[in-house]
This record gives structure tokens, C-alpha cells and sequence, in this order.
């Protein structure tokens, strides 16, 4: 099982990287290759497979490892037929001649409606052990197969008599139901992906420690994602965009399957909305300064150089008491506990300078670790001192 699942892994990751290498050899530039939303699919196919090699590793049955798997050889296999397609065609200026383009033409047809329903459906819904929070969502499971296979089929079968250069310039006519069927697909797995979102928050609620800061990495690589990947066809930054999404969305999920720095996602969260309220405010405080002030003191396209500057120093200078600022705010309202615990050590810590009674200090300091840490019993040993520890020697000693 561990030798098929690095084999699927291996022709994932090698098909991949070919069509990387005929993307440049096209005449596709970078910026090409992530407006054409290529690089997008390429990555998953590169990333995805590894995933769940890696999973198979530790658990050969991990039914989400070999579902990865899947959707990285289909989408690997999708990226390197739309490449090679026109190349063995001859639709593209270098014209050679190449066997396969006619499968190849076939092949980048419907290749990429398993490996986006499979990604889509199932890599929340099984999320992080591969297994369903319940027998209740065993429907939407069965849901989301028949959503993987008949639209495949159907479309393999419906684009084969039209396989070669009419299908790359889609100047044939397919039948309805074939017509249909990738809308149908792409509908479906945002519906199925809607419903794994919700099975993830009562998985939240049902599980443990270790799983629920597995799912809030997953969760935050989802929050980041969803509003970078709205946009994808703004012209210019619309794709990188999307782009940077996918790529934390797979890094969320990597890093919430292995439990690599599992621990560092509060701080993670935290900061982010600490830096991303502090960028907003002082974004805003910034053009408004300069767009209004600015036209106030010198009307025109070119805003005073004088207002730019000063309203950069303002900046400059609430910096850091806004900072602190946003972060007791933060702090206070979403790491309540922590914000108390916070308050209450440093009030014990203004008073241990003045407290000289042992006895009082040692009941204040129980009663702090019980406050903030809310253990179930509390022991506080003091090491006796060397004049204590010598009057309980035995005589003679």
C-alpha cells in the first residue's frame, strides 16, 4: 500500500512538472501561467499527492490520504493534457509532430472535473482523520461519489467523438447532457464543500484538544482563502490572489493533518486580526488624510508633498500606542481568559514587592494559580532553608 500510494505520488508529481516544462516551452511566461489560472491546478497537483503519500505513511487506510491522492493524478494528468494537447496538434508556433493529441485534447476535456469534486467534497468533510463526524453524514458522502463519477463519465464519454482540434477551440456541438454536465459537477462540490464547512464545526464541538487546533488551522487557512480567491477574474491581481489563497488554504491543511507547530495558531489568529485592524486604521486614517486633507490645501491630482508627509508621520507616531490598543481590545474580547489571567498576574506581581507576611503570600499565590490556571488541586511546597534543614538533623549528624 505505502509502494502505490509514493507510485501515485511520483506520477502526480513527475506528469506536473512536465507541463510546467511545456507551459514555458508554449511560449507561457509566468504572469501567463498564473492569469491562465495553470498554476493553480499545477500546485494542487504537486502538493496534494505528497499529502497523502505522507498520511499513508502513518496510516495506510486514511480514506482522505488516498482521495488527495486521486485528485492529484487527475489533476495532474489535466495540467499536462491541455498543455500537450496543441503543442501534438499543431495549434501552437512551434507546430512538431506529436503522437496523442487527439487523447490528449480528449483527456483535457474531463480530467479536471474528479480531481475538483474529490478536492472539493471531500477534503473537509473527512477532515483530519478521514473518517465522517457521524454516521448521519454518510448521505452527503455518497452524495459527493456519484457527483465524482457520473459527470466523469458522462463527459469522457460524450467529448470522445469530438477528440481533436475541434474540441481546443470548442467550435463542436455536444449533446445537452454532456453540455450540462460540468456546471452540474462544479455547482454540486460548492454545495457538498458548504456542507463539509458545517461538518467541521460540529466535529469542532464534539472533539478534542488536539483536533479542535487541527481544525482551527484548516479554518484559518479557509477564512484567508475564501475572500483572496473571490475575485479571480479582477484583471491584473484577480489570479495572484487566488493563487496566495490556494497556497495558505493547502497550508492550513498540511500543517493541521501533521500537527507541525499545531500549538502557534491562537498567536497566529491573534496577530492577524491585531495587524490586520491596525492596517485598515491607518490605511484609511492615511488616505483620508491625504485625499481630503490634501485637497483642502492644494486642489489638483498632485496632493501637497508637505500634507503627504505629515500625514506619514501621524502614522508613524501612533504606530505603536494604537497597536497596544488593538491588542488589549483583542484580547479582551476574543482571549477573554487569557486577558484575566494576564490582569490578574501582574496585579500579584505589583503586590508581591510590598507583601513580606509568608503565610499571606503564600495563600495570595494559591489563590492566583487557581484563578488563572483553574487547576483541579493545588500543592505548594517551600524547600526548607539551611537553618531549617539544620535543626532537623538527628544529633550526632
Amino acid at each position: 500500500m505505502t509502494r502505490l500510494a509514493w507510485g501515485l505520488c511520483a506520477l502526480a508529481v513527475g506528469v506536473a512538472v512536465a507541463s510546467i516544462a511545456l507551459a514555458g516551452f508554449n511560449g507561457e511566461t509566468p504572469n501567463d501561467f498564473v492569469g491562465a489560472h495553470h498554476a493553480i491546478g499545477t500546485l494542487d497537483a504537486l502538493t496534494l499527492p505528497v499529502v497523502g503519500a505522507l498520511i499513508v505513511v502513518r496510516e495506510r487506510r486514511h480514506l482522505l490520504a488516498w482521495l488527495l491522492l486521486a485528485a492529484g493524478v487527475f489533476l495532474a494528468v489535466f495540467n499536462f493534457a491541455q498543455q500537450y494537447a496543441p503543442l501534438a496538434l499543431g495549434l501552437t508556433a512551434h507546430r512538431p509532430s506529436l503522437p496523442g493529441g487527439n487523447v490528449a485534447s480528449w483527456l483535457a476535456a474531463w480530467t479536471m472535473v474528479p480531481g475538483i469534486v474529490i478536492s472539493g467534497s471531500f477534503l473537509v468533510l473527512l477532515f483530519p482523520d478521514g473518517r465522517l463526524p457521524s454516521r448521519r453524514w454518510r448521505p452527503f458522502a455518497w452524495a459527493g461519489a456519484v457527483l465524482t463519477v457520473v459527470p466523469t463519465v458522462v463527459l469522457a464519454v460524450g467529448y470522445w467523438p469530438d477528440r481533436g482540434p475541434a474540441l481546443i477551440d470548442e467550435t463542436g456541438s455536444l449533446p445537452p447532457l454532456v453540455d450540462i454536465m460540468f456546471p452540474v459537477a462544479l455547482v454540486g462540490s460548492q454545495v457538498l464543500t458548504a456542507v463539509g464547512v458545517v461538518s467541521l464545526i460540529v466535529r469542532y464541538r464534539r472533539s478534542g484538544t488536539v483536533q479542535r487546533q487541527q481544525i482551527k488551522w484548516v479554518a484559518y487557512g479557509i477564512a484567508l482563502s475564501v475572500p483572496l480567491s473571490s475575485v479571480p477574474e479582477a484583471p491584473g491581481y484577480g489570479p495572484y490572489l487566488e493563487f496566495l489563497g490556494t497556497v495558505l488554504l493547502l497550508a492550513g491543511l498540511a500543517v493541521g493533518i501533521f500537527r507541525y507547530r499545531l500549538w502557534e495558531i491562537d498567536r497566529l489568529v491573534n496577530r492577524t486580526l491585531v495587524y490586520g485592524l491596525l492596517t485598515v486604521i491607518l490605511g484609511g486614517g492615511y488616505a483620508l488624510g491625504v485625499l481630503v486633507i490634501g485637497q483642502q490645501v492644494s486642489p489638483g491630482d498632485h496632493p501637497s508633498s508637505l500634507v503627504v508627509a505629515a500625514t506619514t508621520l501621524a502614522a508613524a507616531a501612533v504606530f505603536q500606542p494604537l497597536r497596544r490598543r488593538i491588542q488589549q481590545a483583542v484580547d479582551r474580547r476574543f482571549y477573554r481568559r487569557r486577558y484575566d489571567a494576564a490582569r490578574t498576574i501582574d496585579a500579584f506581581a505589583a503586590q508581591l514587592r510590598q507583601q513580606v507576611d509568608l503565610q499571606t503570600l503564600t495563600a495570595e499565590l494559591r489563590a492566583v494559580v487557581d484563578q488563572t490556571m483553574r487547576p483541579t488541586h493545588v500543592t505548594l511546597w517551600l524547600r526548607p532553608t539551611a537553618r531549617q534543614a539544620g535543626r532537623r538533623m538527628p544529633a550526632g549528624q
